[in-house]
């Protein structure tokens, strides 16, 4: 079949993804990104909304994120609620080794294609679901959306603790956590069951993934620490660093790289265990330091010192980044309405079977004759015939 990576460590597994918006369609990206063959299942009269969120009205193609997010895949359409679909499905299901999918509580058991239901078709099928708050407790029934999701994880407070900006909006893996905790146990199942024959279900509250991100927000709360990282303020913009964990070397090296060996000698900075109890001196000393440089001489500076330390870049300077550019890690795809796009391509890197975007997300229903014909066998009368039905 056409658009399927050839060469991804995932080559020959088939996931039927049922997922919209970014939750599920994160996973999923993840694994076509390493070879698998997903094909995006859509009803084509209520496609993934995300195909034109937050595009103008009069948009004439589908949204940056939906086509990063569904690159590499297939997409067919499929009414799971019409007869003829239903038994369309189930033939699909019954050739297929992964089903995904993010709706509400309760959603697959009412249309008969629950876990239990998928199982008596294909025994070794691997179920995986994600929902906001999983599918058990008082919540469970309640729905969800990444803003939700770091409100009620503790992330949003964390973020506003750190910003002193409550109320604002906050940036996070609020969809991406749980996409890739799913993507994960699909992966650690399919490894399972390459072990025993035996298929699994996967469940995934994207509540409990943020919390999963959060160790260090944990760490401070248990610990009663505060924040040890630091962004501080440089000449025309910030540097990122992290003082409290500088050996005595790195401190030697790093106060005189900046022209300061005097603090060598200050016995408030005598050592890592008193420069952590004096950190909020220790990183005013240092932040009255850094404004004499811009965020690209002091990386030099310290790059060259072996400090860890990083300008913070927009995304305009990340993309011409000499680092970046050399590691190539954006590619250029083209795409029939869109025109050229800039995707990031993946990162996860594999020395014998590498990983490549071929395609950015297919439009509506692009491969149906492909998917119908060649993986069910049916004939082009068959497949038109279920569109008329409503079927496809």
């Amino acid at each position: 079949m056409t658009g399927t990576n050839a060469t991804g460590p995932l080559k020959g597994v088939r996931v039927l993804d049922l997922s919209h918006v970014l939750n599920g369609p994160f996973a999923t990206m993840l694994l076509a990104h390493m070879g698998a063959e997903v094909i995006k299942v859509e009803q084509r009269e209520s496609p993934d909304r995300f195909r034109h969120a937050w595009m103008p009205v009069d948009a004439d193609h589908d949204g940056y994120e939906f086509l990063v997010v569904n690159a590499n895949k297939k997409a067919i359409t499929l009414n799971l609620k019409n007869e003829h679909g239903r038994e369309v499905f189930t033939e699909l299901v019954r050739n297929s080794d992964v089903v995904v999918e993010n709706f509400s509580t309760g959603v697959m058991d009412r249309l008969g294609f629950g876990y239990e239901a998928l199982k008596e078709l294909n025994p070794s099928i691997i179920y995986a679901s994600s929902k906001g708050y999983g599918e058990t407790g008082p919540y469970a029934d309640q729905r969800s959306f990444a803003t939700v999701a770091m409100a009620v994880s503790g992330w949003a407070d964390a973020s506003w603790r750190l910003s002193k900006a409550p109320g604002t909006q906050v940036f996070g893996p609020g969809d991406e956590a749980a996409g890739v905790s799913m993507a994960l146990g699909i992966c650690a199942a399919l490894f399972h069951r390459a072990q025993t024959g035996e298929g699994q279900k996967i469940e995934v509250s994207m509540q409990e993934a943020l919390m999963g991100f959060m160790v260090s927000s944990f760490h401070e709360h248990f610990e009663g620490m505060g924040p040890a990282g630091a962004y501080m303020e440089a000449k025309d913009g910030h540097i990122a660093t992290h003082l409290p964990d500088l050996t005595d070397d790195q401190f030697t090296r790093y106060t005189t790289a900046l022209g300061h060996p005097e603090a060598i000698s200050d016995p408030n900075f005598a050592d890592a265990e008193v420069r952590r109890k004096n950190l909020k001196l220790v990183q005013a000393t240092v932040g009255s330091w850094m404004k004499e440089f811009t965020p690209k001489e002091l990386f030099d500076i310290l790059r060259a010192q072996k400090v860890p330390a990083g300008p913070v870049l927009t995304i305009k300077e990340i993309l011409e980044d000499e680092h970046i550019v050399a590691r190539k890690a954006f590619v250029e795809v083209e795409h029939a309405e869109a025109g050229q796009l800039t995707l990031l391509a993946p990162w996860i890197r594999f020395s014998d079977t590498p990983s490549s975007i071929s395609h950015a997300g297919p439009a509506i229903g692009e491969n149906n004759y492909e998917v119908y014909r060649e993986l069910l066998g049916y004939d082009a009368d068959k497949v038109d015939k279920l569109r008329e039905v409503g079927a496809i």
